[in-house]
């Protein structure tokens, strides 16, 4: 539960920064398959995702860099899409695909980029009509590593109330598919 309300706040934050976003509806986190092979998880409550987006900031550690202009159309640092994919119908409310070479139905809606292991990336499900997504997930490809030291467990990204900042977190793969189920469930 303390999860959830940290990223509540999180999420009310964001609202509060952008004006508009779409409701949250269940958890995204990464993982790694059999093999060590990164892969996105999602676990949600009631309707399923159409697809899961991975994508990075083009600044990394500079929201605002020096050279933006507060008079140009495009937002100080915009995201770049690095992969788009599409869902399945699948039976249950979790979900799994590759990111490198999805399967089991996930089709890759363009070419699939060599992630760099120096990006941040950011990863979510999506809905066609806007009506939900599934809160992000911030990993990168060497997060692959510490996933391969623990067999069974999901990546996410948890509110720290002690250091007031958001940071990795490695939970059973259960308790994420129990917590996408009902913690992010609209009442």
């Amino acid at each position: 539960m303390r999860r959830f309300a940290g990223l509540l706040v999180v999420g009310l934050i964001a609202f509060g920064a952008t004006g508009c976003t779409v409701p949250i509806n269940g958890i995204t986190g990464v993982s790694v398959d059999r093999d060590g092979n990164l892969v996105i998880v999602l676990a949600w409550c009631g309707r399923q995702p159409d697809g899961v987006i991975v994508y990075h900031d083009r600044y990394p550690e500079d929201p605002t860099p020096a050279t933006y202009d507060p008079d140009a159309t495009e937002p100080p640092n915009p995201s770049i899409s690095d992969a788009s994919y599409l869902a399945p119908r699948v039976a249950g409310e979790t979900a799994s695909l590759r990111l490198d070479a999805p399967g089991d139905g996930w089709r890759a809606e363009q070419k699939i980029p060599s992630f760099d292991p120096a990006i941040t990336y950011r990863a979510y499900g999506w809905t066609n009509d806007n009506s939900y997504s599934t809160e992000h997930v911030e990993f990168q490809p060497g997060d692959a590593d510490k996933l391969r030291r623990r067999p069974g467990t999901v990546l996410v990204n948890e509110y720290d109330d002690r250091t007031d900042k958001v940071v990795d977190a490695l939970i059973p793969r259960a308790e994420f598919d129990q917590e996408g189920r009902t913690e992010y469930c609209p009442s």
